[in-house]
């Protein structure tokens, strides 16, 4: 199976917290035959990631792959290979600079459609292109609206720009698709840049969950790590979180089903607004 995962919290150090408290739906009983899994995440100022190509099925557990993270910030993917083999280029998450991005679905006709759908993207995000995935491209396709939006180099670029940027590339494969004869693609997809985070999906289950306070989770029962937790909290007044994932299973206790055809624009203080995934006729004024 295939699954998505993206967390953003207000603070760092509440993330193994909500790992813990949520692992059973970040578990995969089985991960596809070929595919791989990575995690994307903020540390110091760096963009890292772990990348794991796989040629067999495997059980994986999300909390112990990012169980020494501490980042507001994770995205989580597993894949099954279809366009392009298991290798750590094909891999999600994607990064570009400070970007991340993961994606779940395939773009019909993509080898026919590829040339078309990168002929108009700026050199410098073309070469950019690494691997051999339909998702890379539509992540460098959301990069081109960004650049065009004027947001792509802007630390402080408005969530409502990405969300119209992600909106716009998706629309434009839906019309190079819709030319090609085939149908719209079903897909679910994050993308952050460290600070806010979009969530979208279209024929693709999702589901979101917010949280205000502090989840019990079976590390705090140890009592080095309770002292931890009380004293975040006494102190974090302000302790907020959103996780998103792919739920194809029954939807979890305490998680909400995402809206067809909906954007989540998840903000830094990790409040949500819904937003409708079909572009603005007007542009960012459509919000």
């Amino acid at each position: 199976m295939t699954f998505l995962l993206g967390i953003l919290s207000t603070h760092a150090e509440w993330l193994p917290c909500l790992l813990d408290a949520q692992r059973e739906q970040l578990r995969i009983p089985e991960s596809p035959e070929k595919g791989g899994w990575g995690i994307g995440f903020y540390h110091q100022g760096e963009v890292l990631r772990r990348l794991t190509p796989l040629d067999s099925a495997m059980p994986l557990d999300f909390h112990q792959l990012a169980h020494d993270v501490r980042s507001r910030i994770l995205v989580g993917h597993v894949r099954r290979a279809s366009s392009g083999g298991p290798s750590a280029a094909n891999t999600h998450p994607f990064r570009y600079r400070e970007w991340l991005f993961a994606h779940c679905g395939d773009i019909p006709e993509f080898a026919r459609l590829r040339p078309q759908l990168t002929q108009n993207m700026p050199e410098f995000l073309a070469r950019d292109i690494a691997g051999e995935t339909d998702s890379e491209v539509l992540f460098h396709l959301v990069l081109t609206h960004l650049h065009e939006l004027g947001g792509l180099r802007e630390p402080d670029v408005s969530v409502y720009v990405v969300g119209e940027a992600t909106r716009r590339a998706i629309h434009e494969i839906d019309q190079a698709v819709a030319a090609a004869g085939a149908a719209r693609p079903p897909f679910a997809l994050v993308v952050t840049n460290g600070a806010s985070m979009i969530a979208a999906c279209r024929d693709e289950r999702m589901c979101v969950a917010q949280f205000d306070r502090l989840v019990d989770c079976r590390d705090c029962g140890e009592e080095k790590v309770r002292a931890q937790c009380e004293i975040l909290r006494r102190e974090r007044s302000d302790l907020r979180a959103v996780i998103v994932v792919s739920c194809p299973r029954e939807l979890p206790p305490r998680y909400e089903g995402v809206s067809e055809e909906s954007l989540l624009a998840i903000k830094p203080d990790a409040t949500v607004e819904a937003i409708p995934l079909r572009p603005s006729a007007t542009g960012l004024s459509g919000f």
